[in-house]
């Protein structure tokens, strides 16, 4: 899973109360809230509430699943798919 992490979001992104917990894959075992886009309802990403020692430091970040977002980049005026911009690569088992 790519990921682009954030400690804010803006009123596009919602969440809901009730935690989710991992069944399979990276988040196994792991309780999230899921992040949502407010306009057209799509899964972008996650905020971690509990799991392993493995990774804590993910815990009440914003992380999202950089194949699900779009960038809009200033300079240019252009909007992309995040999955062609240029962030550093991280990953939940890194």
């Amino acid at each position: 899973v790519s990921l682009s992490f954030s400690s804010e979001v803006t009123n596009d992104v919602t969440w809901e109360d009730s935690l989710l917990v991992g069944l399979e894959g990276a988040l196994l075992g792991c309780a999230y809230y899921l992040l949502t886009c407010r306009s057209c309802g799509l899964a972008v990403g996650f905020i971690l509430y509990s799991s392993g020692s493995d990774l804590a430091y993910l815990r009440d970040l914003f992380c999202f699943f950089k194949d699900s977002i779009i960038c809009y980049l200033l300079k240019n005026q252009l909007i992309i798919e995040a999955s062609k911009v240029n962030f550093p690569a991280v990953t939940l088992k890194e």
